[in-house]
């Protein structure tokens, strides 16, 4: 319920995020069987982090001093949206999993850093595109070259919401009919699966 009411409330490149990174995050728990409450949680969470850095952001406004600092250091769109500044959290998010969490919640960092990974990859899509080498390369890249991009708060927003969000609906009401599973029974899916597992397996 929170989380809905988030998305009703924050700006347009926040629910883009949010609902993107769901639309992506859930079919991919679903296949490796790790679909619950605190791994949603983690994935909302690792949507929104990158964008700590700017202080009108979700999480920038529930943490002024670390979002005021990043800010004014190194800017929107610096060490957060970077391979390093993922690397970083990382190494965070290790370290409490080795050192804090219950075997039952052990790969919630998993989802925290895919919904961040996911929010980089959005961001590649945007006409500003992504620092990925930052700061040993400063030129942003983004995916869509001059063609297939979008602009924050424009109508090309806007476009990709509403198609995210018709999706994720289909994806839930397949969820609870079984549809879902069915559709991720697939050769694309079973590559997915092996590849997500290696992933939690070797760093998780």
């Amino acid at each position: 319920m929170e989380i809905i009411i988030i998305i009703l409330r924050e700006k347009m490149q926040a629910k883009t995020h949010i609902i993107t990174t769901f639309s992506a995050g859930i079919p991919t728990m679903l296949l490796v069987d790790e679909l619950s409450v605190v791994n949603m949680g983690a994935l909302f969470i690792g949507s929104l982090l990158p964008d700590i850095d700017h202080p009108q952001s979700y999480l920038g406004r529930r943490h002024k001093i670390v979002s005021n600092v990043t800010n004014k250091a190194m800017g929107h769109r610096g060490i957060t949206h970077s391979l390093l500044g993922m690397g970083v959290v990382y190494i965070f998010l290790r370290l409490i999993q080795i050192n804090y969490l219950a075997p039952s919640i052990r790969l919630a960092p998993f989802w925290i850093l895919y919904g961040y990974l996911m929010h980089l990859i959005e961001d590649g899509f945007s006409q500003r595109g992504v620092k990925w080498l930052w700061p040993f390369g400063k030129s942003p890249l983004s995916f869509g070259g001059k063609i297939a991009f979008y602009r924050t708060g424009h109508i090309s927003e806007y476009l990709i919401l509403g198609f995210m969000m018709c999706l994720l609906i289909i994806e839930i009401r397949l969820l609870f009919t079984g549809g879902l599973e069915q559709i991720l029974s697939s050769r694309i899916s079973v590559v997915l699966k092996k590849i997500t597992i290696l992933l939690q397996r070797y760093f998780f």
